[in-house]
């Protein structure tokens, strides 16, 4: 499928993650990108009208959409055809099924999904996404499949915490080393994946 045509199901990325995704993509030949994209097979829900929605990947796709190579074919597979739903029903489904994250980008009230940007090119900024995306990479917490919006939970942890320019490596990255040492704080000891209060050395 055409990553251009899907839809996303949230609202925004962290571009620091696909800043990072895409270099990776354009460094891949033709071959390696395939098997990369097969290995993250992007889960779609079929909705009204045939509009497929994605689920997941979507800092991924973006990534592939903005990268120099020439083939911007995503691999997926269909999770369910609600096609025949009324748009309502569509998304009191999508929403029961935790398929969507209507959270607003600046961390505010929930979003109708009529606001849910159209293709991956309309995605939004959401720093903390991509402070929390630095922090998972840098050991600050475990990654839990098993959890439903993981990222964005920590995310919203890190919002209001922490203040950077994100024009500034610099300063993201001692952001990522403040971040680091509060994923780890008993603070953060109700989100998933904390990994206990542990010295973290500067």
């Amino acid at each position: 499928m055409d990553a251009r045509r899907l839809h996303p199901t949230q609202f925004a990325v962290g571009f620091r993650e696909v800043a990072f995704k895409q270099s990776a993509i354009d460094a891949f030949s033709a071959g390696d990108l395939v098997a990369y994209l097969k290995k993250k097979d992007v889960p779609v829900v079929i909705g009204p009208g045939g509009v497929p929605y994605m689920t997941d990947g979507h800092h991924t796709l973006r990534a592939l959409i903005d990268s120099r190579q020439p083939d911007k074919t995503a691999c997926g597979h269909i999770l369910a055809n609600w096609s025949d739903l009324r748009p309502v029903e569509f998304w009191r489904r999508m929403i029961a099924q935790r398929y969507t994250y209507l959270g607003s980008p600046d961390g505010g009230a929930l979003l109708p999904p009529a606001q849910l940007p159209a293709t991956l090119l309309d995605l939004r900024s959401n720093p903390w996404r991509g402070l929390m995306w630095a922090v998972m990479e840098a050991g600050g917490f475990e990654e839990r499949k098993d959890v439903y919006f993981q990222e964005f939970l920590w995310a919203d942890f890190f919002r209001g915490k922490l203040r950077w320019d994100d024009t500034d490596d610099a300063a993201f990255a001692r952001a990522v080393r403040e971040a680091v040492i509060l994923a780890r704080s008993p603070e953060a000891a109700h989100l998933p994946g904390w990994k206990g209060e542990t010295k973290i050395d500067s």
